[in-house]
């Protein structure tokens, strides 16, 4: 028996039909977009994609790699002068492809040659051409036909070294080539189709339910009329879209149906959020092929004990298999840095749709990345739209400028939601009347960073029990009981207090309180805080529910979290309005021109988008790794923290996952161990770092540290020490 694989055993035979039998699927359930997306014959393509697969893994037959799967699973080695670390399989595999058989163009051997061979992308992968002869005269030819009776597939019967120069890196196939595209796609779903039959998983799930027949069906149900939004998003399903709409006008609702039945990737910039639209779309729309995709993702799904296995869910999600992916941009947008590998997602948006959700809510860096992103998902055949409540207007400018063709409209609703109060003071000077509100109202109070939220925080609950936190320096465990806990406080009408949160809850979170104070920040997130307050309501009150600090704000300045001279401007724009209704048209009106080229004209702001655009504009093909790309895409790099009383609490679950030697097992405790995590930036760890200490049970890549600092459920992890705490230890030694 030839062997691709030792756990579980599998022969090269039954690995490449099961490669086979997922074309197949992949060209039922998708070929017609597919098909289209590309400049080869129908057929040809196929035919081209079928060899590629019969063939990627042929080189597997060479000894010995063959011995290294034999000793595996304890058979003895066969005899060879070779070593397998000198060449790797995928490098051998073109020597038998029958190039007469299946009558190759010189450009078609080129792609099927560099397909194979770079399937598994290596550091290095320049080979010498006198090993291959070495190896072509010695292995290969000598088993040559019993080889080819054994694995059933006609190789080459008079294999040679030329094909070597077709697959250099120096001869590597980037944009500039002719047939770009369709070797991205070949070699895209290549990567796709081999990593969903190792792992055994169909590559596509054949479609039984349209998700827009369910969506209309769900509104029906809940009593809803399709708006105008809606109805235009479903008219122009074949089309790229950039939509803006008021908060309340059921934009989700519009992006499905604008989706159809196509394979869609559904992006939101916080995890809370993507959890709310995946349990919206999977349990109330009742659609069932959908998938969720972040960092803590399979948490989510074991929290809400899915009845399909959450490892299945997630593993099929991490494939790209389901129908529907719910996700953080960080999962499919690294593609844009052209990592090595970056073609399996390319591949599959070619035939996708990917809906950008609350674009403004990025930094300019990100939104570059994005709109590069878009810009190649549209060359390669694949749709986008972008959903906004608002749209900066150099980002529509931008995709116009690189010729991205889509259909633009704004759906304003009319109803009078925001009464809004402009206060030359601090936050905090307001104390008194924040707790007199959230006695008859709930309260949202939303200040700009985790150390200033604390602060009000303490402030508040030495006067109320009825005030609660949310920010993103508390354990992944907490945090997601807060997360619940806020919107099931939104939803009890009969309830009222003060929740004191940071921009966080901005993006898509579903919560409708009666009141908002909120520290100053630039527009666009201004406008999507304002959206947590009065969300469909009309208000009527005489005074204003939306009270914005402009004294001092906090995260605003250099290296902070908002551009300084973009938080001046939009306040300076906003003082027509104080004391009055600002109207939805007016939120648009005032980001648009606050975000034109003349107004930002000289801020760092525009300047870091421009060059952010060049950078992405020059980028070399296979120059960086995907986990590198994803930390450029993240742009901020964190450092994942335990407290060290949470982590001497749970030591023992560290002990175990120390000892335990089954994958599975150790795979689980990992998990329970990063539910105890939180994270800070790389740059707040450096300036903390006395407090930081590895912890002896985790090997340096699980990349986890111990901070002395002080937590409790209640404020997170707070930039102090734990004074209480480390008399408790001391009295106990």
């Amino acid at each position: 028996m030839l062997y691709a694989k030792s756990n579980p055993e599998e022969s090269i035979t039954q690995h490449t039909q099961e490669l086979l039998k997922n074309l197949e699927i992949l060209k039922e359930t998708y070929g017609k977009e597919i098909e289209s997306n590309q400049n080869f014959e129908k057929e040809r393509f196929w035919e081209l994609l079928k060899v590629i697969c019969t063939y990627h893994d042929i080189g597997k037959v060479y000894t010995p790699f063959q011995n290294e799967i034999r000793k595996n699973i304890g058979l003895e080695a066969i005899k060879t002068e070779f070593n397998y670390k000198e060449i790797k399989h995928e490098q051998l595999s073109p020597l038998f492809v029958s190039t007469m058989k299946f009558e190759l163009t010189k450009e078609e051997k080129k792609i099927v040659y560099q397909a194979i061979f770079y399937h598994h992308e290596r550091k290095n992968s320049d080979i010498s051409e006198e090993l291959v002869q070495k190896i072509i005269e010695k292995d290969i030819l000598p088993r040559i036909n019993e080889l080819e009776k054994e694995i059933g597939i006609e190789l080459n019967k008079n294999p040679k070294r030329i094909y070597i120069n077709k697959v250099r890196e120096i001869e590597r196939i980037t944009k500039k080539y002719q047939y770009y595209k369709e070797y991205c796609l070949l070699k895209g779903l290549l990567h796709r189709l081999d990593h969903s039959s190792s792992a055994h998983i169909v590559i596509e799930n054949k479609e039984k339910q349209k998700l827009d027949k369910l969506t209309k069906k769900f509104m029906k149900l809940s009593g809803y009329q399709l708006n105008d939004l809606q109805k235009f998003a479903h008219s122009n399903h074949n089309n790229n879209l950039v939509v803006i709409g008021s908060t309340g006008m059921g934009k989700t609702e519009a992006a499905l149906l604008w989706s159809k039945s196509s394979k869609t990737f559904f992006t939101l910039p916080i995890r809370i959020s993507i959890n709310a639209i995946y349990d919206r779309i999977k349990e109330k729309i009742g659609y069932e092929d959908i998938g969720l995709l972040h960092s803590t993702a399979l948490d989510y799904l074991e929290e809400k004990q899915e009845f399909e296995s959450e490892e299945t869910i997630y593993e099929q999600t991490k494939n790209l298999s389901k129908r529907v992916t719910t996700c953080t941009i960080d999962q499919i947008f690294p593609f844009v840095f052209k990592y090595k590998g970056y073609e399996k997602i390319y591949a599959t948006l070619s035939y996708s749709k990917v809906i950008i959700d609350e674009v403004q809510a990025y930094s300019p860096e990100i939104v570059a990345v994005i709109l590069k992103g878009l810009e190649m998902i549209h060359e390669i055949g694949g749709k986008f739209m972008i959903m906004t409540a608002t749209l900066p207007r150099i980002y529509k400018e931008k995709l116009e400028e690189m010729g991205v063709q889509f259909e633009y409209q704004k759906f304003i609703k009319p109803t009078q939601r925001h009464k809004i109060k402009l206060i030359d003071k601090k936050i905090e000077e307001d104390i008194e009347e924040i707790l007199e509100k959230g006695k008859k109202e709930k309260v949202l109070m939303i200040v700009n960073t985790v150390d200033k939220a604390i602060e009000m925080y303490q402030k508040l609950f030495s006067r109320t029990n009825s005030v609660k936190l949310l920010h993103s320096r508390f354990i992944q465990k907490d945090r997601n009981e807060k997360e619940n806990q806020i919107k099931m406080f939104s939803n009890n009408r009969n309830e009222n207090g003060i929740w004191i949160t940071t921009q966080i809850v901005e993006a898509s979170l579903d919560i409708d309180f009666d009141s908002l104070y909120t520290e100053i920040s630039t527009l666009d997130s201004l406008f999507q805080r304002l959206g947590r307050c009065y969300r469909s309501r009309e208000y009527r009150g005489m005074q204003s529910n939306v009270h914005i600090y402009t004294k001092d704000p906090t995260g605003v300045g250099e290296n902070n979290v908002y551009n300084l001279e973009i938080v001046k401007k939009g306040t300076k724009m906003l003082e027509d309005y104080n004391g009055k209704i600002l109207e939805e048209e007016d939120k648009i009106s005032l980001v648009d021109e606050l975000y034109s080229k003349k107004s930002l004209e000289g801020t760092d702001f525009l300047r870091d988008f421009r060059e952010s655009m060049k950078v992405l504009d020059s980028i070399i093909d296979y120059d960086i790794d995907k986990k590198k790309a994803q930390k450029l895409l993240r742009n901020i790099e964190n450092v994942t923290v335990i407290p060290k009383k949470i982590y001497e609490e749970n030591i023992t679950l560290f002990e175990q996952y120390e000892q335990e030697k089954n994958y599975k097992n150790r795979h689980e405790l990992k998990r329970k161990i990063k539910k105890l995590t939180t994270t800070i930036s790389r740059k707040k760890a450096e300036i903390l770092r006395e407090y930081i200490s590895e912890i002896p049970y985790l090997k340096e890549k699980e990349k986890i540290v111990c901070i002395d600092l002080k937590y409790d459920k209640d404020n997170g992890l707070i930039l102090e020490r734990d004074k209480k705490y480390e008399l408790e230890e001391r009295f106990c030694d």
